[in-house]
């Protein structure tokens, strides 16, 4: 008898880790390269289950939110581990524990969502007030995880959405927030029809108007989804400018950019460029770092890659064919205050000279700068890269192409992880949007296609092109639904050719869709404030001795 009620003891103790592990492997397997993003819609019903049935022990809703986070974090960003090692050259032990370290943190924000929801009884007393109390504290949670300590934004719920398009449009009204809010919403609305199953007949009828109420949001979204689409799908085949540009994908291995193997570099965009030429492009897009030498610091490759461009200027003017634009990645030196300074930049030839130039504005930490490095100087020890990148400044490239003049918003990398940098940009104007990045750093991993998720977002969002154009992939061609009109296979050298519309529409959320999250957070610290005044009120009556 002993033995049969401790092995009933240890199920119910497994059985709420079981189902955040489910929650958990569901959640990253709706993410490229799972492609099995309708899991999206279901992931979190075992966890909030699991929650339903252990409310009031929050030492358990703690542990089971940092279980289901840790899980979840590790299997999405294994990729950095791959990375340290075999580019930061840290021994696989090192790489797994700071990966390790790094999803604890981020644990965190689950395991305080399921925390704080369990405390006002979401689970064990749902409701539809109360989902949608989930949803926007979920916001605030991945909001806070994107700002807080330099901010990490990658992997928030909504992304999956990039793969439904109805639901993808709302994404120009509150942007990726909107997105994670309405995924967060049909996982409750889920949880709670299960949970009104087991419920007797009259609860069942007086639920009817709770799922109007869920239906009537999400149907919300779905049918201004459509709208959208119709409406920009008819903008977009009405005549207008239009630019035809060239993204060169010169799929260096990160080796040989390690190695400083400048001339391989060098001579395959070379080759590349003059391959594009015979398209007539208007405009060729480099990707990050495709000069990997200090311009004008190193003096024989910068003489070389003036060279080329000269060349091209004086072909452009003997053939009395009009010379394109070229946007091209290399480490720019300048000088502050009589001190060399590296930047991570791009730099637009407009067919005469070096016309603009923007450097990289948010660094990659421990890639391309050390967190506290001053106060930890070991830290130096993980970082991929030594710790002599600078920061830029927030602005656009400008530049003529003919007798228009055009302005992009560039986004150097993990930059495109961060909404709030590009729609202050947007804001100002902008055309369109460029992404330059180097994805050559993690290999076949699911990175790459993670990080071309991030720029279809980012084109509805901000109802512009999105064209991104990387070292090893993926490079491609974004219309402002969404839709990938033309992308690169991973690790092939190619050129992506397409045609694109400079548009100056400015959606909801460029305007002013950041008080949503901003909202969201201030709910989620308003509530924060509320559990711990009541928590501290029923203390004092259960202890009068508080009250002195």
């Amino acid at each position: 008898m002993k033995e049969k009620l401790i092995s009933l003891g240890s199920k119910s103790f497994l059985k709420p880790y079981f189902l955040g592990l489910l929650s958990a492997l569901f959640f990253t397997l709706s993410f490229p390269k799972g492609d099995y993003s309708l899991l999206i819609f279901i992931a979190l019903v075992p966890l909030f289950w699991a929650s339903s049935e252990k409310e009031g022990d929050n030492l358990t809703i703690l542990s089971l939110g940092l279980f289901f986070g840790l899980i979840h974090y590790l299997s999405l960003l294994y990729w950095i581990a791959y990375t340290l090692h075999k580019y930061g050259f840290l021994p696989w032990v090192v790489a797994i524990f700071a990966l390790f370290l790094l999803s604890l943190y981020l644990a965190l924000y689950p395991a305080l969502f399921l925390l704080l929801n369990a405390q006002l009884k979401v689970f064990s007393e749902p409701t539809p007030a109360k989902g949608l109390f989930l949803s926007m504290s979920f916001v605030g949670f991945e909001f806070l995880r994107s700002t807080l300590l330099t901010g990490f934004p990658w992997g928030l719920a909504g992304y999956p959405l990039a793969n439904f398009s109805p639901l993808l449009q709302s994404a120009d009204l509150l942007g990726i927030w909107g997105l994670s809010f309405l995924v967060l919403f049909i996982n409750y609305y889920l949880f709670y029809t299960l949970k009104s199953f087991s419920s007797r007949a009259i609860k069942r009828f007086a639920s009817l108007r709770s799922q109007l109420f869920f239906l009537s949001i999400i149907l919300f979204f779905l049918f201004y989804g459509y709208y959208q689409q119709e409406t920009w799908e008819k903008k977009l085949m009405k005549r207008g400018d239009s630019l035809k540009v060239a993204l060169l994908q010169g799929n260096i291995p990160q080796e040989i950019k390690e190695a400083k193997e400048i001339k391989i570099s060098i001579e395959t965009y070379e080759r590349l460029l003059w391959m594009a030429l015979s398209h007539n492009p208007d405009l060729i897009l480099f990707p990050e770092t495709a000069f990997p030498f200090y311009f004008p610091h190193d003096r024989e490759p910068s003489l070389k890659l003036l060279e080329i461009l000269e060349r091209l200027r004086l072909t452009g003017r003997d053939s009395f064919h009009r010379v394109p634009v070229l946007i091209f990645g290399t480490f720019r030196v300048s000088n502050f205050n009589s001190s060399p300074r590296v930047h991570n930049s791009l730099l637009v030839w407009d067919g005469k000279d070096i016309a603009d130039l923007y450097d990289k504005e948010k660094l990659v930490p421990f890639g391309e700068y050390v967190p506290l490095a001053r106060f930890f100087p070991f830290l130096k020890r993980i970082s991929v890269v030594s710790d002599i990148i600078k920061p830029g400044i927030s602005k656009n490239l400008s530049f003529p192409i003919g007798e228009n003049h055009f302005e992009l918003v560039p986004l150097i990398c993990f930059e495109s992880a961060f909404p709030q940098i590009w729609v202050k940009r947007l804001r100002k104007g902008g055309d369109f949007l460029f992404i330059a990045t180097n994805d050559a750093w993690f290999g076949k991993t699911s990175a790459p296609y993670q990080h071309f998720q991030l720029a279809i977002v980012r084109a509805v969002e901000g109802r512009r092109y999105v064209l991104q154009a990387a070292n090893t992939g993926i490079s491609g061609v974004i219309n402002p639904l969404g839709q990938v009109e033309v992308k690169s296979f991973l690790e092939r050298e190619e050129i992506i050719l397409g045609t694109i519309r400079p548009l100056k529409d400015k959606t909801p959320f460029v305007r002013g869709g950041y008080l949503f999250p901003y909202l969201a957070t201030f709910l989620l610290l308003a509530s924060v404030v509320y559990i711990i005044w009541g928590n501290y009120l029923r203390g004092r009556r259960r202890y009068p001795w508080l009250k002195r």
